[in-house]
């Protein structure tokens, strides 16, 4: 029978059992973790921020104590445009400071073009944050704040998710419509030497920022986990 535990929300976002001193009892450490994806538009297009909640919790059963099933949601999504960059950037910093985001999200930015802007004002105001250059090719390497991922892998990282269950919407999460409208503007190409490339449309609304936010938030899940909050699979027994 599945037991309760008593469990410790830590301010940085780690979970961790109580053992109340108890030798017998193992601690296990899960973690809730927020990312933020965020792309940026030109003065007259729009800029979207979409937001993952990532979480770990250790689960009982009455003899183990381990790490339950790791859960993505989709809990927060916004667009809007005709800002300048500076209130772009003090959006990004109030909602990355805000509750429940606060000491336990990540920040990741599109930084294809305007989004090198962005960055940079966000450095000089030592925001922690990565800056993810889409690419060609199929692998992504990192340097400093800078991330550069290849665009196939980034959209098949995300096809993935959602095909096994991985990720998922929140059940009333607002702009779901247009973020789904945005996804179905990328289409997979095989080029004349039989390699694949993938596209994207211009939709009715724009230029699919919702779908762009999305995919850098999934990608910074999979492949930009803090080592702050990795955790073991070791599974404890009573």
């Amino acid at each position: 029978m599945p037991s309760t535990l008593n469990l410790s929300f830590l301010p940085d976002g780690r979970v961790v059992n109580e053992t109340n001193q108890d030798p017998a009892i193992p601690k296990v450490t899960g973690f809730i973790r927020y990312f933020i994806g965020a792309d940026l538009g030109q003065a007259n297009d729009f800029s979207s921020v979409v937001v993952i909640k990532d979480q770990q919790l250790p689960v009982s059963d009455g003899a183990y104590v381990t790490l339950g099933s790791r859960e993505r949601t989709i809990v927060y999504a916004d667009k809007f445009r005709g800002v300048s960059y500076v209130d772009v950037v003090d959006h990004l910093i109030k909602l990355r400071n805000a509750p429940p985001f606060g000491g336990k999200s990540e920040l990741v930015i599109d930084g294809t073009s305007l989004g090198r802007v962005v960055s940079d004002m966000l450095w000089d105001q030592s925001i922690p944050h990565s800056a993810v250059q889409m690419t060609g090719g199929a692998d992504w390497t990192r340097k400093g704040r800078y991330v550069n991922a290849s665009k196939t892998l980034m959209i098949e990282n995300l096809a993935v998710l959602f095909a096994a269950d991985e990720l998922k919407f929140a059940h009333d999460l607002p702009l779901r419509s247009e973020i789904e409208e945005d996804l179905a503007t990328f289409t997979t190409q095989t080029t004349a030497a039989g390699n694949q490339i993938i596209t994207q449309a211009r939709n009715a609304s724009g230029h699919g920022d919702l779908g762009i936010g999305l995919i850098v938030a999934a990608f910074a899940s999979q492949y930009l986990m803090p080592q702050s909050i990795q955790v073991s699979k070791l599974v404890g027994m009573f």
